[in-house]
């Protein structure tokens, strides 16, 4: 016995279909009658004709010559049915449905976007707000630094020109005493000079 598939142009699908008719084998199918394979789904008359041959010829029977099937009409497609005037307004409606979804989503998206780069901006101006009143405040203490190191500087220059100042006062102390005391002494030599002389 030959199994259903073996035959030429029966797939597994068909081979269920044929199977659920009671054509089980090759054997079976080859001793079938176009009408009978007429009611199985995706099965013309043309089609059951050469099903049935090939059948015959892989069973081993010698197939009758088979009867001429009649000329195949080209398929006319069935205008398609109208639709009704609900179905177009459900269509309708159906589709401007969508197309407001897609909006809607495309929408939030774009709003995620711009909150999303608007957080991103006020984060670096946060940042660079941070940065710049760090930036002060330490210029801040650096100019408080400077100018205490100024006023150091000044004091002891201050310091400095008053010991200066006193040094050279006291000296020109030193040197009028001195001078004073050799103006002293001069005139008293001269006298006694004088003396000794007469």
């Amino acid at each position: 016995m030959t199994a259903v598939t073996d035959v030429r142009g029966v797939g597994q699908m068909l081979a269920q279909a044929l199977d659920a008719k009671g054509f089980k084998t090759a054997e079976a199918l080859a001793k079938a009658k176009p009408e009978d394979l007429a009611g199985i789904p995706r099965i013309g008359s043309a089609r059951a004709a050469n099903l049935i041959a090939a059948a015959k010829e892989l069973s081993g029977a010698k197939p009758k010559p088979a009867a001429r099937a009649p000329a195949r009409r080209a398929a006319t497609r069935k205008p398609a049915a109208r639709k009704t005037a609900v179905q177009r307004a459900t269509a309708k409606s159906n589709a401007a449905a969508n197309k407001a979804e897609a909006e809607r989503k495309a929408a939030e998206e774009r709003a995620a976007a711009e909150r999303a780069a608007a957080e991103a901006k006020a984060k670096k101006k946060a940042k660079a707000k941070a940065k710049a009143e760090k930036a002060a405040k330490k210029k801040s203490e650096m100019e408080a630094a400077f100018s205490k190191a100024k006023e150091k500087v000044k004091e002891k220059s201050k310091k400095g020109k008053k010991d200066k100042k006193d040094k050279k006062d006291d000296k020109k102390k030193g040197a009028k005493n001195k001078s004073g005391k050799k103006s002293e002494k001069k005139p008293g030599k001269k006298k006694d000079k004088k003396k000794a002389k007469k």
